[in-house]
């Protein structure tokens, strides 16, 4: 198999989302236009000639201007988008990323065995039965909070999309590190999608009409992506996000897709998806370093 390093500007966008759209997995984050705002226009690709395979790489010049690969915003998944990608395509793939790249953490789209790899937790839910199947598989106390929510609160979908990235930001303020860029940029994000595919955001509010959660969802051919939600205090304990993620995970039961959660590896985070019924469905982490000595032994005294 032929694999070619392309620079961004030679890419037949075109031709590189069809293989993206008829990518099996159906994940959202390696179209053209998702990298573009996620790295602002700052990708190459590895891929076959006639486009049956592509792996894009994103990069930048952060470390004393020596180019590193590196996992953008809101990029959970990317690896190898085609439509069979045993482990030896993969290996190939990871073999040919230019020497140029001095640093390399690059999340693929399956679990593969290899020497640069450690594994990064994702779980999802098969769709493919119906709803009373899938709720089966809930633990019981999840049911229980999901009924009083439903009782003594109100979903509603927004089209609010920067009213509620206002919220997410004020919420989790004391747990993302994001510069006043990073915001900037995941609001484009956000945008291009809503833009581009199906997304569904929804919010739940107390009897007063205060806002005590949020849920925004991507939907492709394959795929429901929890791509990102939370809740303050009084919506966790109210069950907010778990009345959310149930509402969206009824709406879309016996469809030929699955719930994917994004994650985590985070323990509290992990059970209360695990919660749901979910199984693991996970993916590795390629990493490389290959940094001048000196460059590791500033980057060290640095921290």
């Amino acid at each position: 198999m032929k694999i070619i390093y392309v620079k961004n500007q030679a890419i037949d966008k075109t031709r590189w989302n069809s293989t993206v759209a008829n990518d099996p997995q159906g994940l959202p984050y390696a179209y053209s236009w998702y990298l573009d705002n996620a790295t602002s226009g700052q990708w190459d690709a590895l891929m076959t000639p006639d486009y049956q395979y592509v792996m894009p790489l994103p990069w930048n010049r952060k470390i004393f201007g020596i180019q590193q690969i590196y996992v953008p915003l809101l990029t959970q998944q990317l690896g190898i988008a085609g439509p069979d990608i045993p482990e030896d395509i993969t290996i190939n793939f990871l073999n040919s990323i230019p020497y140029k790249f001095k640093k390399i953490v690059f999340p693929l789209n399956q679990q593969i065995d290899h020497l640069h790899c450690r594994t990064k937790t994702n779980l999802v839910i098969s769709l493919a039965t119906d709803y009373q199947n899938i709720q089966d598989g809930y633990k019981k106390n999840l049911v229980r909070g999901i009924r009083t929510a439903a009782e003594k609160t109100r979903l509603n979908e927004s089209r609010m999309i920067d009213d509620l990235l206002t919220f997410y930001q004020q919420t989790l303020k004391n747990h993302l590190n994001f510069s006043e860029k990073e915001w900037k940029k995941i609001h484009q994000i956000i945008h291009a999608i809503d833009q581009h595919l199906e997304t569904i955001c929804l919010e739940v509010r107390n009897e007063n009409g205060q806002r005590l959660a949020l849920g925004i969802f991507v939907i492709t051919k394959k795929r429901i992506v929890y791509l990102m939600g939370c809740a303050n205090a009084e919506g966790r304990k109210k069950f907010s996000s778990s009345f959310i993620l149930d509402t969206v995970i009824k709406q879309f039961s016996g469809t030929d897709r699955l719930f994917d959660f994004e994650g985590s590896d985070i323990p509290g985070v992990y059970k209360f998806f695990k919660s749901f019924g979910s199984r693991e469905a996970n993916i590795s982490i390629y990493e490389k370093d290959e940094l001048p000595w000196l460059v590791k032994k500033v980057m060290n005294w640095k921290r």
